[in-house]
C-alpha cells in the first residue's frame, strides 16, 4: 500500500556473518536488489510499487553499512527483473536508486539471471557497480554484446553453472 514503511534487523544476519569469520570463511553477502523487491510485492491498494522506492533504498543503504561493518568487501545485488522488457520509470529507477547505493564504499556485484539483458544491456552495464554478473546458462549469445558495453574496470562474472541442474554440470566441459 501507499503507506507502507519499511525496518532492518540485522540480528541475525550479523550473528551468521561472525560465525562464519570465526570459522575462517571470507564472505560474500547476497541480497535481493531493491528493484525486483518492490517488483515482486504485491500492492493491496493498487499503488504504483516504485513510490516506495526513496522509502525503502535508506533501508538498503543501513543493510550495506552493516555489512561493511562486518568486514564485507563485495556484495551481490541480485537484480533478475533486468532480463524482462522494462519501461522507462522502472530503468530511470535503476540508476536513481544505484547511485544512492554505491556511496555504500562497498564492491557492488549487479547480479542478472534467467535470460539475457537484451535492452537493459547498456543501463546494467553502466550503473555504478564494479562488477555485472549475467547468466551464460540461459543466454550464452549475450556474452560478446556485454564484453562490447561493459566498461574495462568493471569486473565480470559468468553464470555458466545450471542452478536447477548443478549435479548434472560437466565441469570440465564447462571450464
Amino acid at each position: 500500500t501507499a503507506d507502507t514503511r519499511f525496518s532492518l534487523d540485522t540480528g541475525r544476519l550479523v550473528t551468521h556473518i561472525r560465525e562464519a569469520k570465526t570459522l575462517g570463511y571470507r564472505f560474500k553477502p547476497v541480497i535481493i536488489g531493491p528493484l525486483t523487491y518492490l517488483a515482486l510485492g504485491k500492492s493491496k491498494d493498487g499503488s504504483d510499487p516504485l513510490a516506495l522506492l526513496d522509502r525503502l533504498i535508506p533501508v538498503y543503504r543501513s543493510l550495506l553499512d552493516a555489512l561493511a561493518a562486518e568486514g564485507a568487501e563485495w556484495v551481490q545485488i541480485d537484480e533478475p527483473i533486468l532480463v524482462l522488457d522494462l519501461p522507462q520509470d522502472w530503468k530511470s529507477a535503476f540508476e536513481r536508486a544505484y547511485q544512492k547505493l554505491q556511496a555504500s564504499g562497498l564492491k557492488l556485484l549487479l547480479a542478472t539471471y534467467f535470460g539475457a539483458l537484451e535492452d537493459n544491456l547498456h543501463l546494467a552495464c553502466h550503473l555504478p557497480t564494479e562488477g555485472l554478473h549475467i547468466d551464460l546458462v540461459r543466454a550464452p549469445q549475450q556474452l560478446a554484446a556485454v564484453l562490447d558495453e561493459l566498461p574495462p574496470y568493471k569486473v565480470l562474472s559468468a553464470g555458466v553453472v545450471d542452478g536447477r541442474n548443478i549435479w548434472r554440470n560437466d565441469l570440465e566441459k564447462t571450464l
